[in-house]
């Protein structure tokens, strides 16, 4: 009986020994994986990435709503109002956030350019200037 469960405890701790290398090989893979993943995302996602930074970052309108805590059925001179008020009060200068300065700006153009009809449409309205 005691070779029983001597004999049990050898295939109990081969297996706990198998199950360990099983889980640093895989551990090891997929760091490798991951880095590789990394590198390439670096290479041709980097450009890319930073440029939707700079275009506004990508920003959702409820997002930029949200941001400037403007009602969906503000206008554009709500929106203006508001992004002066939270581009003041995140002012560097007066000890505020430079990020959340650039966040309240990319909402503030995101929400104008939605709001706002494009500048070639507006010039070009002489059916207006006929009706009145």
């Amino acid at each position: 009986v005691d070779r029983g469960k001597r004999r049990a405890r050898m295939v109990n701790a081969g297996f706990a020994r198998l199950l360990a290398n099983i889980m640093v090989m895989g551990t090891g893979v997929v760091g490798r994986a991951f880095m590789d993943a990394y590198r390439q995302a670096l290479k041709s996602g980097g450009a890319a990435a930073s440029k939707v930074a700079t275009r506004g970052g990508g920003i959702s309108t409820a997002e930029a709503r949200s941001i400037l805590n403007v009602q969906p059925t503000a206008k554009a001179a709500d929106v203006r109002e508001a992004f002066q008020r939270m581009h003041a009060l995140n002012d560097p200068a007066k000890g505020g956030s430079a990020y959340l300065q650039a966040k309240v700006q990319n909402a503030h153009d995101h929400l104008v350019d939605t709001l706002e009809p494009p500048k070639a449409e507006a010039k070009g309205g002489d059916s207006g200037s006929a009706a009145k």
